[in-house]
């Protein structure tokens, strides 16, 4: 479930961005607001396929246990739109052609950003063009999540079902995949740091994995195919974001070497050609691709490291609560070593 964390409406409140994307940004989510029907009557709803009610019915439970294990869930997910595309927003982000340090964006109060949602695909197309034109690497691309981070209380969208196609929910997977999505979100609606991204989508990321997986193996047993099938998908996931981030740790050594600048562009392209190949990748990848799969999973052993010092997902999760951006030696900070140690000595306290 390809996932955003899309600040929307706290955007609007910052008074000095291009008007077209205020504009879209405060279009975009009140039609969200508009469109959206209570969960029990979307439930009740003939019109909807039966796989699809089904799954919303198990919402109100992955809530309850979310929120016994310390997620901000109380007014998330009581209502339901039923999106007429196969994506929330389209996330665009951009890095230097030779460099592997994300473009910003920064806004007053709700802080800097290494991407901008766009409800519309044609706009965030025209977006990436730009950036492209500029001399970015840029990419654009759907997420089928959606959170306002806290500042509303946030819908469950139709794309945030299992494959992001509420028609095909898969037996095994369906429910694991949507607590896996519901518990993501209310992460950025509990545990939310301005300015830090890669702390803010790293905890959502494991978890959003780890409590999932524990709610399955609680619901269906640890033997149970749910279980297991949920876990060959993560061991999936993992494998193809370990081999993105080696193709990443290529590139970061090749920028900082001394080599030409057209060296550095062919074995660039190398290296990305070798990443296509071994994962069979219909698009081909760039820098700014290879940055969101390091905002997502670089920190991902050190949070697990964190959840096993701390005892317990609830301890780990007040603990990322009691951080402020006085915890942070920069914005938009990569290394979350000094932050997880951070952590680990706030459960200790308690």
């Amino acid at each position: 479930m390809i996932r955003a964390l899309a600040l929307v409406a706290a955007l609007a409140t910052a008074g000095c961005l291009m008007p077209r994307y205020l504009a879209q940004a405060g279009h975009g989510h009140f039609d969200l607001l508009r469109r959206a029907v209570p969960l029990e009557d979307a439930i009740a709803d003939p019109d909807l396929p039966l796989a699809v009610r089904e799954l919303l019915a198990e919402v109100p439970g992955i809530k309850q246990w979310a929120g016994e294990a310390g997620l901000s869930v109380t007014d998330n997910y009581d209502r339901y739109v039923d999106l007429d595309r196969d994506y929330a927003v389209y996330f665009v982000g951009a890095a230097p052609r030779l460099s592997l340090r994300p473009r910003r964006w920064c806004f007053p109060i709700v802080g800097c950003f290494t991407g901008l949602g766009w409800f519309d695909e044609d706009d965030a197309i025209r977006h990436r063009e730009q950036l492209e034109a500029d001399g970015w690497d840029a990419m654009a691309r759907p997420a089928g999540a959606y959170s306002t981070g806290g500042w509303f209380p946030d819908p469950l969208l139709s794309t945030m079902l299992p494959d992001g196609d509420p028609r095909t929910a898969d037996e095994e997977t369906g429910f694991g995949d949507l607590a896996n999505v519901v518990i993501h979100e209310s992460v950025h609606a509990t545990v939310l740091v301005p300015d830090q991204m890669f702390f803010n989508e790293g905890i959502a990321e494991y978890v959003g994995d780890a409590l999932a997986d524990q709610l399955l193996v609680e619901r269906f047993g640890e033997t149970s195919r749910e279980v297991v099938a949920y876990r060959e998908d993560l061991a999936r996931r993992r494998a193809r974001t370990d081999r993105m981030a080696e193709a990443y740790r290529a590139l970061e050594a090749l920028y900082a070497s001394d080599r030409p600048d057209a060296e550095k562009l062919a074995r660039k392209a190398e290296i990305i050609d070798a990443l296509v190949a071994d994962l069979g990748l219909r698009r081909r990848p760039n820098n700014a691709t290879l940055v969101e799969v390091r905002l997502y999973t670089a920190s991902y052993d050190g949070f697990a490291e964190v959840h096993r010092a701390c005892g317990s997902l609830g301890a780990m999760i007040a603990a990322g609560k009691r951080l402020t951006r006085g915890d942070f030696q920069q914005k938009l900070q990569e290394d979350l070593a000094p932050v997880l140690v951070r952590m680990k000595a706030l459960c200790a306290k308690n």
